[in-house]
């Protein structure tokens, strides 16, 4: 079996766990705060992958589909860490799973690496098996507290800090698979690699930009603050292809990058709208 099947089997699983959990559990959350804590959990994956990964180069994905190295780490990282990690994510915190069984979880998270090396579709370079299972056990425990306490929601701090997670999400998500599809790229050579370049200024860029989404839409409630956001992608991206930074290839432009922005703006204003309201006015 390709590569690449191997890593959209575990999408399947991770997104039919997670639909499945929802389903059963549906009593228990609203689907909106489903929604923002599955958008939650896959930051939390990006970030630590960002790190070990895109800076440490900790391992490789080998998905079959690109020649270039850093194109399959990306591609690897955009399938996996946005259903499979997530998935189990909602299905422990849903369920208030305990440390038996997060552990059983984490072993077949090694199991599956185990599995993924030996097929020769994935690659340790300095990384090490405990290493992937304390940082899954972790990753766990931790996101099954967040989701207990959003799912309660008595803090607006708490509320602004889920929708940061929530908001880079929805920002960065195009970004990458425009880069795959060969649509543009951001020209800054950090390092050699073109693709591992472009994400590391892009990744850090929108990670900025999403506090600035966050303070004008989440904070300050006024509606005219919430055009801000526009502005700033608008003003930002034009700058960025005006230093020839914002490359453009294969028909793409910057009317298409601008419009996929405020599509995800919109996106996430609607989501933060009407998630995560309690009955209750939330304090500070």
């Amino acid at each position: 079996m390709a590569s690449i099947y191997w890593y959209c089997l575990l999408a399947i699983i991770g997104l039919g766990t997670a639909a499945f959990t929802i389903y059963k559990k549906r009593n228990m959350a609203k689907l909106s705060t489903f929604l923002v804590f599955f958008l939650f959990a896959t930051c939390v994956t990006w970030i630590g992958e960002f790190i070990v990964l895109g800076l440490f180069n900790s391992y490789a994905y080998k998905t079959g589909i690109f020649t270039d190295p850093w194109a399959q780490n990306l591609l690897g990282h955009l399938i996996l860490n946005s259903t499979f990690y997530p998935g189990t994510a909602i299905l422990v915190a849903a369920y208030s799973l305990g440390y038996g069984w997060i552990s059983l979880i984490t072993v077949i998270y090694l199991l599956m690496e185990y599995l993924f090396l030996k097929l020769g579709i994935y690659e340790h370079h300095w990384w090490k098996y405990y290493m992937t299972g304390v940082a899954i056990f972790i990753y766990q425990v931790f996101t099954k507290v967040w989701f207990m306490k959003i799912n309660e929601m008595q803090h607006r701090m708490l509320r602004n800090i889920t929708f940061y997670f929530v908001g880079f999400v929805i920002l960065h998500y195009p970004i990458p698979i425009i880069l795959l599809l060969g649509k543009a790229y951001y020209n800054v050579n950090w390092v050699q690699d073109m693709y591992l370049s472009s994400t590391m200024f892009i990744f850090i860029y929108q990670l900025i930009e999403a506090f600035f989404m966050v303070l004008f839409v989440c904070v300050l409630e006024k509606w005219f603050w919430k055009l801000v956001p526009f502005l700033i992608a608008l003003v930002g991206q034009s700058i960025l292809a005006s230093m020839n930074i914002l490359i453009f290839q294969n028909g793409w432009n910057l009317f298409y990058l601008i419009l996929t922005y405020f599509i995800g703006i919109a996106t996430f204003i609607l989501i933060e709208n009407y998630s995560l309201n309690p009955k209750q006015e939330i304090s500070d």
